[in-house]
């Protein structure tokens, strides 16, 4: 998995195109870790509408809710998916088309670390505990992901986005599963959350790519350069090649 090395942030790690939807799940699900949002709110229409800013700018100032430090972005247009700039896409990656977000956002600068996870939810799940707590929490599910987000909502004296419901009786980090979500802002708009919640797919995206139209914000790659020496990812990402194998200090 791309990983960004230390110093490197969420809004700028290296995005192979090809594999978009297995890396989302490392910052939205956990696979590996993920990133916390919140914002006043965007429409991820795909017309044209509001700020017309077209590149995932520093906008409003950091923030930094129990020491994950959350980065500002402008809302803006961008276009989503397989880009002409990139030469390995997946099936379910085209058509490319247009989205705005019509709010800016914050998105937390790197993944969720174990020692964060630690702190708010009391235990450690990852399989690479030993690389210590400034290394990606992992082995999270999305249910407990959301609760992450609540949790946090919760130390900052805000309401909680989501209300989930029928939860098995393990705790978050545990494989805590739950039979359904609500969202608890007006009219179930996730985007009117008060508190803190995942990323959508399409902030996900507009922060990763950086104002860039290539795989990463680096330059393009095939998706079989994860196996061997990039001199497009050596310089800005952990990956196959260069990894190890597990994962790193963020």
């Amino acid at each position: 998995p791309l990983l960004p090395r230390a110093g490197e942030t969420a809004t700028t790690v290296a995005i192979l195109q090809g594999m978009l939807r297995s890396i989302r799940e490392v910052l939205l699900v956990l696979a590996l870790a993920f990133g916390v949002a919140c914002t006043a709110g965007d429409d991820d229409d795909s017309s044209p509408a509001g700020d017309d800013d077209d590149s995932a700018s520093t906008g409003p100032p950091s923030i930094a809710p129990q020491g994950i430090t959350m980065i500002g972005l402008s809302g803006g247009t961008f276009d989503m998916g397989c880009t002409a700039g990139q030469s390995s896409c997946g099936s379910d990656e085209s058509p490319e088309h247009s989205v705005t977000l019509t709010n800016n956002f914050w998105m937390s600068e790197t993944e969720i670390t174990q020692g964060k996870w630690q702190a708010l939810m009391g235990n450690n799940p990852s399989d690479f505990s030993s690389c210590g707590s400034d290394c990606p929490v992992e082995q999270v599910n999305w249910w407990e992901a959301v609760a992450f987000a609540n949790e946090l909502s919760i130390a900052e004296s805000l309401p909680e986005c989501y209300t989930l419901s029928d939860c098995s009786g393990q705790m978050p980090g545990a494989g805590m599963t739950c039979d359904d979500v609500t969202v608890t802002a007006p009219d179930g708009d996730v985007y009117g959350c008060e508190g803190y919640r995942l990323p959508t797919e399409a902030e996900w995206e507009y922060a990763a790519r950086a104002g860039t139209t290539t795989a990463t914000y680096n330059g393009d790659i095939a998706e079989d350069n994860c196996a061997e020496p990039s001199p497009v990812l050596e310089p800005i990402a952990w990956y196959g090649e260069d990894s190890g194998s597990p994962t790193h200090p963020v």
